[in-house]
């Protein structure tokens, strides 16, 4: 039973790792802003800590007797927090507090197109992180994941922004090819990587078992969710321009012009069978999964944390 710290652990991925932490009889610690969304998590044996991951000093406070730290703390959005803040900063002060709290190892949670390209923003700040982590000297493994998909949020909410009017929007063709895999293999990745020490050290790409493209991934949700919108692809370009102007006057745009533009490019796992050559098993298809698990049902409300 390891002794774990999870940093991020409110955010759409966290929430699937903390539970995971705990099914598989780890201690686990959480150091959270608000105490009150990681209620789920006290209830079932949780230390919570009260503080900020973005403060050197608390967090050395929070990682004093524990072996690991977990890290899923980022944004996809250079506001109201920057990525410098956040992205880049936030995997030193990680890496720093480890190595001050004497923590056997750490895990940084990436993004497969984590690269030093002034076209990707996002990507960028994310490859300067994982770059900041290594110069702090600790031992730690860094999973790269294609997009994420669960119950609710992450891109569902992408998707419904995209429904204006009588139209489902596509910027671009939406024939980049994804490998999209489910939060709750992720979180397991995430998890037993803190058991596999001949993992330390290296830069790991994840993804699920089907490439598939974007529009396929938005035909699920249309499909699950029974909107019968059509579908309007419009060129990148065109997309991009209002899109910078959204971004400037509004603080939580459609879209941003950085991720029109990530939008076009593939975003692909080492294989196919990344997972399973990696953890010995098989991720869930999610073109199986999501009819099911997007589809509306009364009383259910996103966010409930499993």
């Amino acid at each position: 039973m390891a002794r774990i710290l999870l940093l991020g652990s409110t955010g759409f991925v966290g929430r699937g790792v903390a539970h995971k932490i705990l099914d598989l009889g780890h201690q686990l610690r959480v150091l959270v802003r608000d105490p009150m969304k990681a209620a789920a998590f006290k209830v079932r044996g949780a230390q919570v800590v009260v503080g900020d991951a973005l403060n050197p000093e608390t967090v050395v406070q929070a990682a004093q007797g524990t072996e690991h730290i977990i890290s899923l703390v980022a944004v996809r959005r250079n506001r109201p927090q920057s990525y410098l803040a956040v992205n880049v900063d936030g995997p030193r002060i990680m890496g720093q507090a480890a190595m001050a709290a004497g923590v056997r190892s750490v895990v940084l949670v990436s993004a497969i197109g984590a690269k030093l390209d002034p076209h990707y923003k996002y990507w960028t700040s994310r490859w300067m992180g994982e770059q900041e982590l290594a110069k702090t000297g600790v031992s730690g493994t860094i999973l790269r994941f294609s997009f994420i998909l669960a119950e609710e949020g992450g891109i569902l909410d992408d998707f419904q922004r995209a429904l204006r009017g009588p139209f489902a929007i596509i910027p671009g063709s939406g024939q980049s090819k994804i490998q999209p895999i489910l939060r709750e293999d992720a979180a397991r990745c995430i998890v037993e990587t803190v058991s596999r020490p001949e993992l330390l050290g290296h830069i790991i790409e994840l993804g699920g078992p089907e490439v598939v493209t974007y529009e396929s991934i938005f035909d699920w949700f249309l499909q699950a969710r029974g909107i019968k919108k059509a579908k309007l692809k419009l060129p990148a370009p065109l997309v991009s321009i209002p899109a910078i102007a959204m971004e400037a006057v509004m603080t939580n745009p459609p879209i941003t012009p950085d991720e029109v533009s990530m939008l076009q490019s593939d975003n692909l796992a080492a294989g196919i069978d990344s997972v399973s050559s990696q953890f010995g098993w098989r991720p869930t298809a999610p073109s199986s999964w999501a009819p099911n698990n997007w589809a509306k049902r009364q009383g259910i409300r996103a966010g409930l944390g499993r």
